[in-house]
């Protein structure tokens, strides 16, 4: 029979654990959320924390945001750019449960603009359950003229003559040249980010161009 002492001594230091490792976690959330938003700041952009309840069910439409449960944005940053009414913030859902449960968090780029006129798309890496889903008829826009894009990325869309009309050369040729990228587009608004990865606040300035940069392939390029 084991020591009740002996026991209680581990669950009491299973439970020291846990809670330091809470204290790490938000100590470090705290320190991100205070970089942020001096970057914010730095880019003319306002800073607003966590971002409304009526935020998320607003962007339905991506498939980013109909996955999983738990779902939360914060470290929310917003502006108007030249006319781009665009938002910048932190992502996390779950998929699973219990021992099998995994969190995703990344951070996402949300651009708004009646220049925008999009089919609705998901471009996300593929990966090799998506090639053996290919097999079984799981859609995967391809395109002969870039096997190099068409390797790299999982391409989806209702209308898929719309969406090739929308992806012009040189927005096949800058993802096929930067894999890892997650781009979803409906109407006037598009979102990009990179699937399970939080941008460095010192990376942020960085971010806003790329996203522009993406914007304004899509805009000139349908």
């Amino acid at each position: 029979m084991e020591n009740p002492i002996v026991i209680a001594l581990m669950i009491a230091g299973g439970i020291v654990i846990v809670a330091v490792i809470i204290m790490i976690v938000r100590y470090y959330e705290k320190k991100r959320t205070e970089a942020l938003q001096a970057a914010a700041s730095a880019m003319g952009l306002t800073f607003s924390g966590r971002p409304g309840a009526d935020f998320l069910p607003t962007l339905g439409a991506f498939t980013l945001f109909s996955q999983g449960h738990s779902k939360k944005a914060a470290n929310m940053m917003s502006g108007i750019i030249d006319g781009i009414d665009m938002a910048i913030f932190d992502y996390r859902y779950t998929t699973g449960g219990g021992k099998n449960s995994h969190t995703h968090s990344q951070t996402v780029f949300l651009l708004k603009s009646d220049s925008l006129s999009l089919p609705a798309f998901s471009l996300r890496p593929e990966n090799v359950f998506h090639k053996i889903g290919k097999a079984f008829g799981y859609q995967d826009i391809d395109w002969d003229s870039h096997p190099e894009f068409s390797d790299k990325y999982l391409l989806r869309a209702a209308d898929e003559a719309a969406c090739r009309e929308a992806f012009s050369d040189d927005i096949l040729e800058y993802y096929q040249q930067r894999p890892g990228l997650s781009t979803e587009g409906s109407g006037n608004r598009l979102i990009f980010f990179r699937a399970s990865k939080k941008v460095k606040p010192e990376n942020l300035a960085t971010f806003l161009k790329d996203g522009l940069h993406v914007y304004t392939l899509f805009t000139k390029g349908g």
